[in-house]
């Protein structure tokens, strides 16, 4: 968690606007907290402000409202996941293994950070009577599928899967199935791991079938491997 700190003496107006940036990022990054850790209706301004160690009258000064605070979480929760899917994938070549790499990734933010998602379902379920929050959920959700589209059009390579489903759709689906898989686990309190690996199963199994409608052999060794747990 990330707490304000101790404004550092700076001249300037360019010191001036980097402590602006960072004190507001750490608002938020607050918010984020507080709002997985006890849901949106019971997380006020004030609580939020004590999250992130300020006075509640400075984060008026950032933000005009809980509304308008809340729609910046998105982005921080947005770029948190999204982050973490392609971070995973930093130095792998192998596009099997990159896609592997983010869903593992995916499974590992469901288990250590659970609130990021409890935050994301509390704002999604808002999002459908705040017209403020609809658009910025809707790219969340966009931004998160491309992501995972550029590593499915890698995986699938040129085998002619795309008659069987195009990426994008597919990304959605997998996007889908890892929002799903890590609020079921807060919802029935089990560890999602068995869920993400079917994930892996399911997508895997996708890549068998590409090969199959292409009448050349599945590498079913290499897809074994990468379905080891890890």
């Amino acid at each position: 968690m990330r707490r304000a700190t101790a404004d550092p003496e700076v001249v300037g107006a360019r010191g001036r606007a980097e402590i602006s940036r960072r004190r507001r990022a750490e608002i938020v990054a607050a918010a984020a907290t507080a709002l997985g850790r006890l849901g949106s209706a019971d997380t006020s301004m004030k609580e939020i402000a004590r999250e992130a160690g300020v006075a509640p009258g400075l984060l008026h000064y950032y933000f005009a409202s809980k509304g308008e605070l809340l729609v910046a979480v998105v982005a921080e929760l947005g770029g948190q996941i999204t982050d973490t899917w392609t971070s995973a994938m930093e130095g792998i070549e192998d596009p099997l293994e990159r896609l592997v790499a983010g869903l593992d990734a995916a499974a590992l933010l469901s288990a250590r950070h659970p609130e990021v998602w409890r935050a994301l379902s509390d704002l999604s379920v808002l999002s459908l009577s705040d017209p403020a929050l609809v658009e910025p959920c809707r790219a969340l959700r966009v931004r998160f599928a491309a992501a995972i589209e550029a590593e499915a059009r890698g995986a699938l390579g040129r085998l002619p899967a795309y008659t069987l489903v195009s990426p994008r759709n597919l990304a959605a689906a997998i996007a889908a199935a890892i929002e799903g898989a890590a609020l079921g686990s807060l919802v029935d309190g089990r560890d999602a791991s068995a869920h993400f690996q079917a994930l892996k199963v399911m997508v895997l199994s996708l890549v068998v079938a590409a090969y199959v409608t292409a009448a050349q052999e599945p590498p079913v060794a290499r897809l074994a491997q990468l379905l080891r747990p890890r």
